[in-house]
């Protein structure tokens, strides 16, 4: 992939827009369906659980916690295009929101659990945005997030335009640990989602 042409591809799945953010939507629900369904199993919801998608895309995996518990949802994401996508699919039975990890337009301790699903690429490495989603989960409240494994990503020329952050089971680990999340309430899973392709699943109790 042209150096180009990379950028563009990598910008587009931090923020997707337009035609082409609508098809990668659609086409990284469809890469993700493993991931996202493991995540879900993770986090386990409960009736009545006020649940966060930071970085809900299309809303698929709303969609999956609602048919697996009803909860009170909500999604946020930097991308107008995928919170219109969202809307499309969930319509009133998500608080849908226009908005990223570093401007969380929610009070502390509100949700019970959040999900993290191809997000953390793009957080910072001070850890101020991992800390802001610490803020809004309650006491006791836990995070389930996915990650493609660095060794993977390693090998896919978009990562080569430096937008993304990579991961191996210990780097994960440290990034929470900088957001404030206490290391005895981390646990880090290496997961095969392909032949080619491993992923990690994070837990993490606040």
């Amino acid at each position: 992939m042209a150096t180009g042409l990379a950028r563009q591809f990598a910008q587009q799945l931090a923020c997707p827009s337009g035609r082409i953010g609508q098809w990668l939507g659609g086409a990284m629900d469809l890469a993700n369906r493993g991931p996202t369904r493991l995540a879900i199993d993770l986090l386990a919801p409960v009736a009545g659980e006020r649940i966060l998608d930071a970085g809900c895309g299309t809303g698929a995996a709303l969609a999956q916690v609602l048919r697996r518990a009803p909860c009170h949802v909500t999604g946020i994401d930097p991308s107008p295009t995928m919170i219109a996508a969202a809307t499309a699919r969930l319509g009133r039975r998500a608080d849908l929101r226009e908005a990223g990890l570093a401007e969380l337009p929610f009070t502390d301790g509100s949700f019970d659990a959040a999900l993290l699903l191809n997000v953390l690429y793009f957080c910072d490495d001070e850890g101020r945005m991992i800390a802001n989603l610490r803020r809004v989960l309650r006491p006791g409240g836990r995070l389930v997030a996915y990650v493609t494994h660095r060794e993977t990503m390693e090998h896919w020329p978009f990562t080569r335009a430096g937008l993304h952050r990579l991961y191996n089971e210990s780097e994960l680990t440290a990034a929470l640990i900088a957001g404030g999340f206490a290391l005895p309430g981390i646990s880090v899973h290496p997961i095969r989602v392909t032949r080619k392709v491993r992923g990690l699943l994070a837990y993490a109790v606040r």
